[in-house]
């Protein structure tokens, strides 16, 4: 009768343990889809100050928060990698959560597959100075292309560029701190 008792107690406590360990999982999935939401209000409202149009989303992948960003194409996300340090720093003030990598999207009106394509579309309401400079360019180089060269054309390129430059200053070899 002992052992029987035994068995019992063993295969309750097994189904005790079992159970917690997926109600904690169940609880740490809540918390973290919780989260992503609560850092894409965050990060929506961030850009909401400063008047930019942008749809975020936060996704958490291993226990670590990626954001998502897509905004249409503006001058001032040229440098997107200082704004993602602004928005990171942001993010872990406000939320206490640290975001481990923000990934960017810019993309091109509806039915646009080239750069011709964007220059022959009317411009938005609201022009922005740096699409409307790459309308511009496509507009008046239509022949502009970019391809690959080789090697060799790359230094006679470095060479042609080093013979246009004037000399460098001749030292009198004497060392700064001397004087």
């Amino acid at each position: 009768m002992n052992t029987a008792t035994l068995a019992i107690g063993l295969i309750l406590l097994m189904a005790a343990v079992a159970t917690a360990y997926v109600h904690a999982a169940r609880r740490r999935q809540r918390k973290a889809v919780a989260d992503s939401h609560r850092i894409a209000h965050a990060v929506k409202d961030y850009f909401a100050r400063s008047g930019a149009q942008i749809s975020a989303q936060c996704l958490s992948v291993q226990g670590r928060f990626l954001v998502l960003v897509e905004s249409e194409p503006l001058k001032r996300f040229r440098y997107s990698h200082i704004v993602e340090a602004s928005l990171i720093g942001h993010v872990e003030k406000a939320l206490g959560l640290h975001v481990e990598r923000v990934f960017w999207r810019f993309p091109l009106p509806v039915g646009a597959s080239s750069a011709q394509d964007t220059a022959d579309l009317k411009p938005d309401r609201r022009d922005d100075e740096y699409v409307t400079q790459g309308i511009r360019a496509a507009q008046t180089n239509p022949d502009y292309h970019v391809a690959e060269d080789s090697w060799d054309q790359f230094e006679r390129a470095r060479q042609v560029e080093a013979a246009a430059l004037p000399p460098p200053p001749v030292e009198d070899g004497k060392n700064d701190r001397d004087r």
